[in-house]
């Protein structure tokens, strides 16, 4: 695999699979998935993970000690009109991504360089709106940055797919996992708008 991005449960308590566990249950939730990634990615390649800024950051952390992935880069999602979850009197208006490799030494090769704070607006007007959907424009940014056409990425929190459409439209193969059958519905009617919308060019 040349890159994965993806965006896991932040155990925030929302209602999703796997976002309302105690302590240990996610880790042993996370853990193992992390391990496959270490397994399926390439050397000095890159893998993605967006994450909760705030009181559940420790969670993932620990997770990644585990691992014995390697932490290369961390940059923020600046979300201007997101602003929720205040906690200690801070309302939160950005998260994480958090670039790590499965080797110390990260080379990887991407099309252009970007900031390490991404301006990601949200928007919940769109028919397959997620809740925790991350904008076309941040992924776009992240894509572009840490692989190259025809790379295969993999998503196995695949939402409503917004990576898989970006793969799509950027020359990029992708493979994609999700639970749930709702959201895993609204990516594949994306995925087939998409491409009945190529037919036509």
């Amino acid at each position: 695999i040349d890159l994965i991005l993806t965006d896991p449960p932040y155990n925030l308590g929302k209602d999703f699979e796997n976002d309302n566990l105690m302590e240990e249950d996610y880790i042993a939730f996370l853990l193992p998935i992390l391990n496959q990634f270490k397994r399926i990615i390439k050397p000095k390649h890159s893998i993605i993970l967006f994450f909760d800024s705030g009181k559940k950051l420790d969670l993932l952390f620990k997770c990644l000690l585990f691992s014995g992935l390697y932490i290369q880069k961390a940059g923020f999602l600046y979300k201007p009109n997101d602003c929720f979850y205040a906690h200690n009197r801070i309302l939160r208006t950005s998260e994480i991504f958090i670039v790590l490799s499965s080797t110390q030494v990260l080379n990887h090769d991407g099309e252009k360089f970007i900031h390490d704070v991404i301006i990601s607006n949200h928007r919940k007007k769109e028919k397959w709106y997620h809740p925790t959907a991350k904008s076309k424009e941040a992924v776009k940014e992240l894509i572009l940055s840490h692989s190259l056409e025809f790379d295969l990425i993999v998503d196995c929190f695949m939402g409503s797919g917004t990576t898989a459409v970006v793969c799509k439209e950027n020359n990029r193969k992708f493979i994609g996992f999700e639970i749930s059958k709702k959201y895993n519905d609204i990516a594949v009617k994306r995925l087939a708008k998409l491409n009945n919308s190529t037919k036509t060019k």
